[in-house]
């Protein structure tokens, strides 16, 4: 027990000797650190001492070194003023011949930094000597280079300046090939030199007359261009074939290899023309080829052509002007470009309304289709023309507005006017065919009807606002809603007119010829024409039966002209060759044979010269007569050709049945 205490008491205290030593130990080091920290403060005033001493003897060194570099700066600076001051007072002499001179062929890099070096002069003087002679002199140099610069615009210009090619606004107006139609009005090199004139211009010299000599130019060569399309289109220079040729639809009346409806012409004057003539081969000819219309109302082609290459070459001059003129006078110059071409353009519109109207008093109603197309057209370019002319002063886009309403206008009146002269055509008998053929006025107003069909979104369009049965027509498009509303009253009032002519014609048989020709001329036409047809459904569906119901009424009245020779024709008693007959038996078979054979003649006599033009009609007409006479004249000479009625049977008996249905077969025949 003693001696682990011992043993504890002896660590302890060895533990504490060690510790005793480590604390004298670092003791002594910090008594090592304080001294060497001493050293080095003192080091450090010492250092801080020189330092502030070489300061005092270096710093007005100094600033001497400064002072100097100062006012060596300032001579450098002074020195290049006063050249540049006596520079300025050079200018004038040193590049007035150069100025005077002009700029030269590609050189006008050099000319506007000459013009750039006497303006800096005149800006000098006009700060600094106002009333110097020099202020002068430079000013009159410069005056002089903005002369030449506007004059070398102005000659650039019209050197290079040309007319759109005549075959390329055609293809413009026609959308022709597949690549994108691009204008060089200028070649690239010389829009980069009129671009650098336009802003030394502007820019510098802050003048803006040049900007007369660009719109006049520019305005003059897009009449220019704009004219020779017209004349050549007028003329026949270049065929430009619509996207969507109007055809007629096939008739009886349609040559072999035709396009469209020709009225044989007649010995009395045509009181309403719907004048057509084969289309005109674009391209060279060839079925396929792209076709037009003759138009009858001259300059028709021309103006629809002009609408949209109008538009488009507007579109590339407003890019060439944007290329060329600064930015801020785009929209003044713009609208100086465009005023004397959108001028001519508005008037010639105008002209052709007018002639339109002339044409229209003479009761010519193609016009109104050639009206139809140039509003076709207005009407889909109306939008862009706004967009294009849309924040110019006097808002010339009001200006193809103005004369779309006018061909509205127009167009919807002749619309209604040519229904009305549908209805009240004059039902005087010197105005019929003789031979009861298709009325003039028949094939010309379903002609007109047909040719509509490719203006029906623009004529629904005129004739929606005056009917409000089709704006509130919810199972179809109100356009095509009231255009067959106006096809079908066009075809009430020539029903109607259809009628009362017929009642001219004295001869009912020949009233009934003619209205069976033109009411199934009608149908023929309703069944080929199947546009036409679903539009007049819209209104009547069953039009199409209506028609046809009206030519077999007509059939079976015709019928009615056979009913005294089928009297003469009935058999009521049978005889017998050896039978013996009396006088009066004797007679009544003379009269059957004889009554059949003047009513033959006569019927023949007449009906030979009647018409029906209509093929299958014709030869449908000759069926019936041949099945519905035939059979009975073949029993009356089976039950009394044998029968001794006469000592001369050749004298009543003077047709056999193939006589009879030869004859027959000769009805409508003016050459039988």
């Amino acid at each position: 027990m003693e001696q682990s205490v011992v043993s504890r008491r002896r660590e302890y205290e060895e533990k504490l000797e060690r510790d005793r030593q480590n604390l004298q130990n670092i003791k002594d080091a910090m008594a090592k650190s304080n001294a060497l920290s001493q050293n080095m403060a003192s080091i450090l005033n010492a250092f801080e001492d020189r330092l502030h001493r070489l300061e005092n003897s270096v710093k007005p060194v100094q600033l001497r070194t400064l002072t100097l570099t100062r006012l060596q700066d300032n001579v450098a600076v002074t020195l290049r003023k006063l050249g540049s001051i006596v520079e300025f007072h050079h200018v004038a002499g040193g590049v007035d011949q150069p100025i005077r001179d002009g700029p030269g062929v590609g050189d006008i890099e050099t000319y506007l930094g000459l013009m750039d070096r006497v303006n800096r002069a005149k800006d000098f003087f006009a700060a600094n000597n106002p009333g110097s002679m020099e202020l002068a002199n430079s000013t009159e140099t410069f005056k002089i280079g903005v002369e030449k610069l506007v004059k070398e615009f102005r000659t650039i210009l019209h050197q290079n300046g040309k007319t759109v090619p005549v075959k390329l606004m055609v293809d413009m107006a026609t959308g022709s090939g597949d690549d994108e139609i691009v204008v060089e009005h200028l070649p690239g090199r010389v829009q980069d030199t009129l671009t650098k004139i336009a802003t030394w211009l502007v820019d510098i010299a802050h003048n803006s007359e040049f900007l007369a000599v660009y719109f006049q130019s520019r305005a003059t060569l897009l009449s220019r261009s704009m004219t020779a399309l017209r004349e050549a289109v007028r003329h026949g220079g270049v065929n430009v074939p619509t996207k969507k040729p109007i055809a007629a639809k096939d008739t009886p009346q349609r040559r072999q290899g035709g396009h469209i409806f020709r009225r044989e012409p007649t010995q009395r004057p045509r009181r309403m023309s719907l004048r057509e003539k084969p289309l005109a081969q674009a391209s060279g000819g060839g079925r396929n080829a792209p076709t037009v219309l003759d138009e009858s109302v001259e300059g028709t082609y021309a103006f629809v052509t002009s609408c949209s290459v109008f538009y488009q070459l507007l579109m590339s001059e407003r890019a060439l002007m944007h290329s060329i003129i600064p930015s801020q006078h785009h929209r003044t110059c713009f609208q100086q470009l465009l005023a004397t071409p959108l001028d001519f353009f508005v008037a010639e519109g105008e002209n052709l309304n007018n002639a339109v109207k002339r044409v229209l008093s003479k009761n010519d109603y193609q016009a109104v289709l050639s009206g139809l197309r140039i509003l076709q057209h207005l009407q889909q370019l109306t939008p862009q023309y706004q967009e294009l002319l849309k924040g110019l002063k006097g808002d010339p886009a009001s200006r193809i507005n103005m004369l779309t309403s006018l061909f509205e206008n127009t167009c919807y009146k002749s619309l209604i006017e040519f229904c009305d002269y549908v209805k009240n055509d004059s039902d005087k008998i010197s105005n019929m065919p003789k031979d009861g053929t298709v009325h003039e006025i028949t094939s010309s107003t379903v002609s007109f009807l047909q040719q509509c069909m490719d203006l029906q979104e623009v004529i629904g369009k005129l004739l929606l606002p005056h009917d409000p049965s089709a704006q509130a027509a919810t199972t179809t498009r109100p356009t095509r809603m009231a255009l067959g509303s106006y096809f079908n009253k066009v075809l009430r009032v020539l029903t109607q007119n259809l009628q009362a002519k017929a009642n001219c014609y004295e001869n009912t048989s020949l009233q009934t010829i003619f209205r069976l020709n033109n009411f199934h001329f009608i149908h023929k036409s309703l069944t080929k024409s199947t546009d036409v047809l679903l539009i007049l459904e819209e209104e009547t569906p069953d039009i199409e039966d209506n028609y046809n119901d009206m030519v077999g009424r007509e059939r079976m009245k015709y019928q009615k002209v056979w009913s005294k020779a089928l009297n003469y024709l009935m058999v009521s008693d049978q005889f017998h060759k050896e039978q013996t007959l009396s006088k009066n038996e004797r007679e009544a078979i003379k009269e059957k044979f004889k009554g059949f054979n003047t009513e033959l003649d006569d019927i023949f006599r007449t009906q030979r010269t009647y018409a029906l033009p209509d093929e299958s009609l014709r030869e449908s007409i000759r069926r019936e007569n041949i099945e519905l006479i035939v059979p009975f004249y073949r029993t009356l000479l089976e039950r009394y050709g044998g029968v001794p009625f006469t000592k001369n049977p050749s004298k009543y008996i003077r047709h056999q049945v193939t006589d009879v249905e030869r004859i027959l077969r000769s009805f409508f025949d003016a050459s039988a």
